[in-house]
């Protein structure tokens, strides 16, 4: 799907491929149809735990997790979060005056991973509007 995307256009396939090679994420679907714009491109993408595991590692978190201070509750926020947080660095891969919108949502446990929704945008369609599309997105998945 073409998207409009300020003055350029971008494929919708050509982000997704990008965004699988340059970053630790898997896109499950390209929801950008599901936006019902022309001008918004959408994502469920889903990052492994193992993954996740390894940042936490990296920051100094992962000894709450070994040693049992976290319930499970507590472990399901902190993937969520930092799935979240991961995600904002695709930022960088994307195309200049793009604006996100990020939603985690589910821990899938049979594939051990965690699945979110990230919107896209350019600059010029204004972060109220994303977050009114992200609306729509998250009860496509729900």
């Amino acid at each position: 799907m073409y998207i409009l995307f300020g003055d350029t256009v971008i494929d919708s396939k050509e982000l997704k491929e990008l965004i699988e090679a340059e970053s630790d994420f898997k896109v499950v679907k390209d929801m950008s149809k599901g936006s019902k714009r022309d001008d918004i491109l959408a994502y469920n993408l889903s990052i492994s735990i193992d993954t996740l595991k390894e940042i936490m590692e990296e920051d100094g978190d992962i000894d709450e997790l070994s040693e049992g201070e976290l319930n499970e509750d507590d472990l399901f926020d902190e993937y969520l979060s930092l799935a979240e947080e991961v995600a904002t660095s695709l930022d960088e891969i994307l195309p200049e005056g793009a604006i996100l919108d990020i939603r985690a949502y589910k821990w899938d446990l049979s594939d051990n991973d965690i699945k979110l929704i990230v919107a896209i945008a350019h600059e010029e369609i204004g972060e109220r509007k994303l977050k009114d599309v992200m609306k729509t997105l998250v009860k496509q998945v729900e």
